[in-house]
């Protein structure tokens, strides 16, 4: 599909976690951190549009949000190639070779049964549809203006003299909470025969003559009707395949920032197809004078881009602190963009005058002191401060899991407090934040047959067991609770021997990694092994237990690429298997701490803005999984925790790795 089928592109597959309900990804034809991503809609309908598993397509949108939960959120602009024997049976949907879909970075091309070609590119604001008909007298395009997989609220439209549709979007954010609202202008080079309006769907049909292509282009804008028409008419002059062209350069050069050397081609498909999913979101969302409208529904400019469609919760846990390594500029951006939102009033879901689709931002506290102490912050913390305690007073405690992630974001606020020198604030918030301790010995210290059941004592997702762990600021306090750290290595035992640990969903995702807090981190490194490369039982969905485990590799290189009910949360998960894959975990949000474990590559090379960052495996095998030593620029480290500004600014951490434990090397402390 694309002449430029070379660099580190090439390893992605579009397809892995495209299937039903394992990872909600999809095969839109966007670039980086695009704002529009043209796709196919699939009848059944999946989270992000589009599943691999189903046989009809129902048309191509151009809005979606990769990997995200409920019903997902997007849809938008949906778009179908007919052939029809007349207007009155105009078909809705329509099967298609599975053997003639392709999809690269940045583009997707299908044959459809009623003998449509379609191919979809794309810029940040632009789509680029190519339907290549057949011969036929009556043939066309149908624009659905109100299609939306959460729920369609409003649209208006004009038909200009120029023949461009221009108007705006009103749909319904994910899980229904709050709206956005989008402006548009649709283009295409076919003189038509008619038109007819049902139901805000447009219905433009023509004739064709054999293999002749129909362009139709589709900008979006977050400010303004006439700023997307006048994106539109600068697109006009650029052709379909130098669009797909460079979006193929833009992925080349996102995934270019991270080199990995092995001899496995699936692992480095896996890899890079992770790593672009993560680069999927937040979606960059100002048009080129800067303009964008923010989530109180003002208008604003900014000099730099600005990004919009947040999710993170969960992505703090992996993929803000992946960016603050691999993409330290973009992730400079973003903050930025974090700050704005502050400043208009950032709930925790999404408002009723978004400017584009977005999920959540709890715990957006922690992500700031990350990257304060990363050295990585734009803006000074007292420029927030008032907003960050004023987000403080309406965080939740209803539940065990609120009172623990709630006061996760309280330890970080006092943090900040101290670093600002308001020491009575920062006592104040130390102070509410170890209250946590009440309700841990009161649900979490001695586990029975309750501890499994998912939603128990009003959990959001999840079991007691799952949450009981995520006390990363207080390690230390969870062992003495429980009687040591010997009987804290023991639990961990338990929880992984029987099979409790749920890496369908997040709440306990660092739990591998909590052997590095103990004297036995080589436990870390074999259960990471078994989770990246063997078949496990997995017991857990969303919100049940299954009655029969799922026996399978979480991780493939497949449309089924996780398990049932595993999804992406916007790039969660595959920023968990990229640290991983990698050797390294952001262990404690809020902090700078990352934890060891066996790189799955022979040699990683990360381009930092001083020198590279290589992190060299000698000896990997599938045998010698095992840390031996680890050495920083040559010296050795006794530690299975080290600290992100050690090595984010460059040089060389080796791991010698063996068959057999190494039982004294990283203990704890």
């Amino acid at each position: 599909m694309v002449e430029e089928d070379r660099g580190l592109a090439r390893y992605i597959n579009p397809f892995i976690c495209t299937s039903n309900d394992h990872g909600q990804t999809d095969v839109a034809a966007g670039v980086p951190f695009g704002m529009i991503k043209p796709c196919p809609d699939t009848e059944p309908i999946a989270h992000s549009g589009y599943d691999y598993s189903a046989k009809e397509i129902i048309g191509f949108s151009n809005t979606r949000f990769s990997g995200v939960g409920c019903r997902g959120v997007g849809g938008n602009l949906r778009i179908f190639p007919f052939v029809a024997s007349q207007s009155d049976s105009i078909p809705t949907r329509v099967t298609y070779s599975k053997n003639s879909e392709r999809a690269v970075p940045g583009a997707y091309a299908v044959l459809l049964d009623n003998g449509v070609k379609a191919e979809l590119t794309g810029t940040r604001q632009v789509g680029y549809h190519k339907y290549t008909f057949p011969k036929s007298k009556f043939s066309g395009l149908t624009i659905d203006l109100a299609s939306s997989y959460v729920g369609h609220i409003a649209e208006e439209h004009t038909i200009l003299d120029n023949g461009v549709i221009a108007g705006k979007v009103t749909s319904v954010n994910v899980c229904r909470k709050g709206q956005y609202t989008f402006y548009y202008a649709i283009s295409f080079n076919k003189e038509i025969t008619s038109v007819s309006e049902q139901n805000s769907k447009l219905t433009f049909s023509f004739s064709t003559k054999n293999d002749e292509a129909v362009q139709l282009l589709c900008a979006l804008s977050a400010v303004s009707e006439e700023n997307a028409q006048n994106t539109l008419g600068k697109a006009l002059d650029t052709s379909f395949e130098d669009v797909k062209k460079s979006a193929y350069r833009q992925w080349n050069k996102v995934m270019g920032n991270v080199q990995v050397e092995t001899g496995n081609d699936t692992l480095k498909e896996l890899f890079y197809t992770h790593l672009y999913h993560a680069t999927q979101s937040p979606f960059i969302i100002n048009d080129d004078n800067g303009n964008y409208r923010g989530s109180d529904g003002k208008l604003y400019n900014s000099h730099q881009n600005y990004y919009h469609g947040w999710s993170i919760w969960d992505t703090f846990r992996t993929k803000l602190p992946l960016f603050s390594l691999v993409y330290p500029e973009r992730y400079s951006e973003i903050l930025s963009s974090l700050k704005q939102l502050y400043k208009q009033g950032k709930p925790d879901w999404a408002t009723e005058t978004e400017p584009f689709l977005t999920i959540r931002t709890e715990h957006a506290i922690l992500v700031l002191l990350e990257a304060y102490k990363k050295g990585q912050l734009p803006f000074s913390l007292g420029s927030i401060y008032a907003e960050l305690k004023e987000e403080a007073e309406t965080l939740p405690f209803k539940s065990p899991d609120n009172v623990l992630e709630s006061s996760l974001d309280l330890w970080a606020l006092s943090q900040i407090s101290k670093e600002l020198g308001y020491l009575d604030d920062h006592k104040a918030y130390k102070d509410r934040a170890f209250e946590y301790k009440t309700l841990w010995k009161e649900k979490f210290l001695m586990m029975d047959e309750d501890a499994d059941v998912m939603h128990g004592d009003g959990l959001y997702e999840g079991t007691l067991w799952q949450y009981r762990w995520f006390v990363p600021f207080d390690m230390e306090g969870i062992q003495n609770m429980v009687g040591g750290q010997q009987v804290f290595e023991s639990q961990l035992d338990y929880f992984f021997d029987n099979e409790l640990f749920n890496i369908g969903n997040q709440p306990d995702i660092q739990v591998p990694y909590l052997y590095n807090y103990t004297d036995s981190p080589w436990k870390t490194q074999a259960l990471i092994h078994k989770l990246l490369n063997t078949k496990t039982n997995n017991w857990y969905g969303t919100h049940e237990k299954f009655e029969k485990p799922i026996f399978k590799k979480i991780f493939t290189n497949t449309p089924d690429g996780y398990i049932r009910e595993m999804d992406d949360d916007a790039g969660t998960m595959s920023s968990w298997y990229v640290w991983s894959t990698m050797g390294l975990y952001p262990i404690f949000p809020g902090s700078t701490e990352l934890a060891l474990t066996t790189p799955q590559f022979d040699k990683i090379t990360i381009q930092t803005k001083d020198k590279p960052l290589q992190i060299i495996a000698n000896g990997l095998s599938s045998e010698n999984i095992y840390i031996q030593q680890v050495t920083w620029n040559g010296a050795e480290i006794n530690t299975a925790i080290v600290d992100f500004n050690m090595i984010s600014k460059g040089g060389i951490l080796r791991f010698e790795l063996g068959d057999k434990p190494n039982k004294h090397w990283g203990k704890n402390k």
